[in-house]
């Protein structure tokens, strides 16, 4: 195969031409095209995607969330891939190496990293540039004039495409001999986020009670963390009736389905636990509505709620009650988890090697480690109606929370540890 280092790479993305409005589908925005990517500049990775997530905070950009101007936009934020090649200025990785790239980095030397109270960094803060920083993409298309034209950045990274380019300073090599690539993916962004937040938070102490607004991938893996922690009652709250079953089965003992519900949903939490109410709450809806109701399910004066869900549009604004904040009550928002990449990912990752908490991850994406085949993967090989179904049905599908993108054949296969008689020390084999 040739080589394509510092060439302009044709491949396809997930391109969102504008922002949906009130009566349009997925198909007058959404569209697979052939995008150029160019090689990579001064401290920038170009990366072979291998799958990438869908995230709520995804759809709801594609709804005019983060933004209404900047289109066309090649979209995605969470995912997983090979190094393909390297700027003149980027280090610490190699070609070959297997990577994410959260929205954060972390440089250690400035005032916000030394605190050890947040993670958002100075230096290498909220990647959420559109361009890069000469002002250009390395994203464009060729109109039908046969000019180029710019396509810009979701979160600086857009992973909805077979390549892409990041700034190394925000990227995370993984181990593939650990970790498959939809594992990869939910490790990037949702299921740290959610883990992070409980953990980081310090929210939970053996016996306490808990609820989790909202869960999907985000707030499933806030349950998954809760339980580990040592929480003795924890209580799912979500529209979709289908989540039930998955909240129960890692580790919610309770269920509130906000649809079926009369009252309020912080009048049911209280109901559950006696009318008290509960320890901690961890809120990954992104509904505003919904954050006030978590602040409400409080202890009085005893409750920590964080919120790391996104999805209040801007002019909307969040309004709390003021009785239940003013007698103590604690709010706190979190970003990915209050994760720094590199003091506190590492132990993410070896958070996620444990048993348990694998078949959690698993349970999220409906992954079978045998076959490598998740509950819900579409491919960006089949096109525009391939990706309009994966949207239509994020909220409805089945059998898995995570909606997983395939963009590349994965070159490495995970061999199951009880599989490795006979296979290289590495655990990899290579497809010919």
């Amino acid at each position: 195969m040739a080589s394509t280092v510092g060439e302009v790479i044709t491949c396809k993305a997930v391109v969102c031409k504008k922002v949906q409005k009130p009566g349009q589908t997925y198909n007058d925005i959404i569209e697979v095209m052939d995008i150029q990517v160019d090689p990579p500049q001064n401290t920038e990775i170009r990366v072979m995607m291998l799958s990438a997530g869908i995230c709520h905070t995804d759809i709801s950009t594609i709804e005019g969330f983060m933004t209404t101007t900047n289109f066309p936009r090649v979209l995605g934020h969470e995912g997983v891939g090979i190094v393909e090649s390297m700027g003149p200025d980027a280090t610490g990785f190699a070609v070959g190496d297997y990577v994410i790239a959260p929205t954060y980095g972390e440089c250690g030397t400035c005032g916000s990293c030394r605190s050890g109270r947040t993670n958002v960094c100075q230096t290498y803060g909220a990647n959420e540039a559109a361009l890069e920083p000469d002002g250009d993409s390395r994203f464009s298309y060729i109109d039908g004039d046969g000019n180029r034209q710019i396509l810009y950045y979701f979160l600086a990274c857009s992973t909805w495409t077979q390549y892409m380019v990041v700034d190394s300073n925000y990227a995370v090599k993984v181990d593939r001999n650990e970790f498959a690539a939809p594992q990869a993916t939910i490790l990037s962004c949702a299921f740290t986020t959610g883990y992070g937040a409980v953990w980081l938070e310090g929210l939970v102490s053996p016996g306490d009670t808990v609820a989790v607004f909202g869960v999907g991938s985000v707030g499933l893996s806030s349950v998954i963390a809760a339980k580990e922690l040592g929480a003795t009652r924890i209580i799912a709250i979500d529209r979709n009736e289908r989540k039930r079953k998955v909240a129960l089965s890692l580790g919610a003992t309770d269920f509130i389905n906000t649809v079926w519900l009369e009252g309020s949903v912080s009048d049911k939490v209280k109901e559950l636990t006696g009318g008290i109410g509960v320890d901690a709450c961890i809120e990954a809806s992104g509904s505003d509505g919904l954050m006030n109701e978590a602040l409400k399910s409080a202890i009085a004066g005893k409750n920590k709620t964080v919120i790391c869900g996104a999805g209040i549009f801007p002019g909307n604004k969040l309004q709390l009650d003021f009785s239940t904040f003013l007698f103590g009550n604690k709010l706190a928002g979190c970003i990915y988890g209050r994760v720094k990449i590199k003091s506190d990912l590492p132990t993410v990752f070896e958070k996620a090697k444990l048993p348990h908490i694998r078949d959690g991850i698993n349970r999220i994406l409906a992954y079978d480690e045998e076959t490598g085949d998740c509950g819900f993967q579409v491919d960006i090989r089949d096109g525009s109606d391939a990706i309009y179904t994966a949207l239509n049905d994020y909220l409805d599908d089945k059998d898995s929370i995570k909606i997983v993108i395939k963009l590349n054949d994965d070159p490495f296969i995970i061999i199951p540890k009880e599989n490795k008689a006979g296979v290289p020390e590495t655990g990899v084999e290579q497809d010919s």
